[in-house]
């Protein structure tokens, strides 16, 4: 199996265990400030690496081409949480779905990664099925999309820095001069002191009483576990072969994910406008990841195996 093969599963991976983010975050912005979640979250998550990110070889010029990554990542998680504050789940959802658009343009202008109609149709047909999936069931609820415009404009700007963060995912993980797990590092302790200092200056309570309840804590756990560590070492692991506009097609994965455990954990309806954009969302993943696939084929062929064993 070729690494770009494995990098596509990686992402997938992390795909399904950032499906359960918008769950788990409902659940712990409940007993405490979004800021505060963020900190804690990002927070723990940096403690548990700094051992390992202290035995790391890694120089000061590694350092600086990764702290754009904890940036864009601190504020798109700035952006995000603020925004979802003022404005709808839905309109967030939606504007949410531009972003293997937005980085794939991104890419081509900023690392000069080529554009081919292959991923374009691929992006575009995955684009359809998570409009699909998301606005005919508003239609037929009759529920609003809009939001606020001051929140709506947050949540794009959470959108821009996160495709920003995915791009320069690429371009830092081209130089190959420091590890995945100290990308990670990076990443998780700059979103940590930017949600902290972001709490600090709107005069949030650190406290979280529900910390003690086993219910919270588990869930606490599993976001700096399932959706934190884990998530952003394996994309940071994964976008060093594969493009970033092809890394950016997990948010169609994502949006998948997160409905399919809506529809386990709430108990929510399976309706044939899901299944027909579920479709189209693994269509368009084939459709943009074909390439890898295909290379990878050819260099087993080329390699004369894998054989059968008569």
């Amino acid at each position: 199996m070729s690494l770009r093969i494995k990098a596509i599963i990686a992402i997938v991976i992390a795909a399904i265990l950032w499906s359960a983010a918008g769950t788990v975050g409902k659940i712990l912005v409940r007993e405490a400030h979004p800021f505060v979640i963020a900190f804690y979250r990002f927070g723990l998550a940096t403690l548990i690496l700094l051992p390992w990110f202290l035995k790391e070889k890694k120089s000061i010029s590694s350092i600086k081409i990764l702290l754009p990554l904890g940036i864009f990542n601190a504020l798109n998680i700035l952006f995000y949480y603020s925004g979802l504050a003022l404005t709808t789940a839905n309109a967030s959802v939606i504007i949410g779905t531009s972003v293997p658009i937005i980085t794939l343009l991104l890419s081509h202008l900023l690392i000069k990664e080529p554009i081919n109609m292959q991923k374009i149709a691929g992006i575009f047909v995955g684009l359809l099925g998570a409009m699909l999936i998301v606005i005919f069931p508003l239609f037929e609820k009759r529920q609003t999309i809009g939001g606020s415009l001051i929140g709506n404009i947050l949540i794009v700007g959470a959108v821009i820095s996160w495709s920003f963060y995915i791009v320069s995912s690429k371009f830092a993980g081209v130089k190959k001069t420091y590890s995945p797990l100290c990308a990670t590092f990076v990443n998780l302790f700059t979103t940590t002191v930017a949600s902290g200092l972001a709490a600090i200056a709107t005069h949030q309570d650190f406290l979280i009483p529900a910390l003690t309840t086993p219910y919270y804590l588990l869930t606490y756990l599993y976001s700096v576990f399932g959706i934190t560590i884990l998530t952003f070492f394996l994309f940071g692991w994964a976008i060093r072969y594969v493009s970033a506009s092809t890394a950016s097609m997990k948010e169609y994965l994502q949006l998948l994910g997160g409905i399919t455990i809506n529809i386990i954990v709430l108990h929510e309806h399976l309706t044939l406008t899901y299944f027909m954009g579920a479709f189209l969302v693994c269509i368009g993943v084939y459709i943009a990841t074909r390439g890898a696939l295909v290379q990878s084929r050819t260099a087993i062929t080329a390699s004369g195996g894998p054989r059968s064993i008569h």
